[in-house]
């Protein structure tokens, strides 16, 4: 009797084989729920297309119009800015999503307390969810986005075959900083309620602070040593100087480390956000 007392009181846990099996159910789950939507990501693959073309004409008059005969400008020649801007939008195409939109607006509604009730952590759940979106615009998405626009604009290769490796590397990288900070970001939301704004200017930030936009060479030394102590640049930045080989011997495992480092410090700055907010939560609707 003592002994099938104490194997009722002994307390759950999934074995390590279902954990493993219920992430890789997100993973699919997440994979499907894009593929119900996949027409719009086909008329993504025109709207960055149009993005890239309007910086291609863009950088071309800049450099024609340079005073020391456009050879050269912020370290990067003419047909190497145009594989910087191709390559950022590419990789955007691969490692975006709407975390921080879609756990904001859980809080606002309700729905995060169903969340909190389920046998799983939210974090880890939300991070298998985009492994599973992110599988689904690289092959949906990103790589038809190569296919129109790397011979189109007459993108280069990288120097080295084997940075093409080293840059995908790094783009996973990429994938795991901007989840993470999307996560974070998102969890603003149980003190606030509504982060509307606040995404609205990330969207604007981001692209900025990360590279896309602009190369951090163009700035003052000051902005680019501002921006090297912060995460954005893992997301962009580091990848398409890798890719471009502009990381050449130990500055590019520097720069893997820099961005597996933030990888670990906002998932677990993001863990203790959501582990504090979670004990003070009140729900909205429902």
């Amino acid at each position: 009797m003592i002994q099938e007392a104490t194997n009722i009181l002994k307390p759950w846990r999934r074995s390590r084989q279902g954990t493993l099996g219920l992430h890789g159910n997100f993973i699919r789950l997440a994979f499907l729920k894009f593929l119900a939507y996949r027409l719009r990501y086909y008329t993504g693959v025109l709207t960055y297309t149009i993005y890239v073309a309007g910086f291609y004409f863009l950088y071309r008059a800049l450099f024609a119009s340079s005073t020391d005969g456009g050879n050269l400008i912020g370290g990067l020649t003419l047909d190497e800015m145009i594989t910087y801007v191709a390559i950022s939008w590419i990789g955007r195409s691969f490692y975006f999503n709407n975390i921080a939109r879609e756990l904001s607006g859980q809080i606002r509604d309700g729905e995060i307390a169903m969340q909190l009730i389920k046998p799983y952590n939210l974090q880890t759940v939300m991070m298998f969810e985009v492994v599973g979106e992110s599988i689904f615009r690289l092959l949906l998405f990103t790589l038809p986005i190569m296919i129109v626009v790397v011979p189109l604009f007459g993108i280069q290769g990288p120097p080295d075959p084997t940075l093409y490796g080293w840059s995908f590397l790094s783009f996973s990288l990429a994938l795991v900083i901007y989840t993470q900070f999307n996560f974070l970001l998102g969890c603003v939301a149980f003190y606030t309620k509504n982060i509307q704004g606040v995404l609205r200017a990330k969207m604007v930030a981001m692209d900025f602070l990360t590279g896309v936009l602009v190369p951090f060479t163009f700035f003052p030394e000051w902005f680019q040593t501002v921006v090297s102590w912060l995460p954005f640049q893992g997301i962009s930045y580091i990848p398409v100087t890798i890719y471009l080989g502009k990381r050449p011997g130990a500055e590019l495992f520097a720069g893997l480390a820099v961005q597996l480092a933030w990888s670990v410090i906002l998932y677990a700055l993001a863990r203790l956000v959501w582990n504090r907010a979670v004990k003070q939560i009140t729900v909205q609707g429902g």
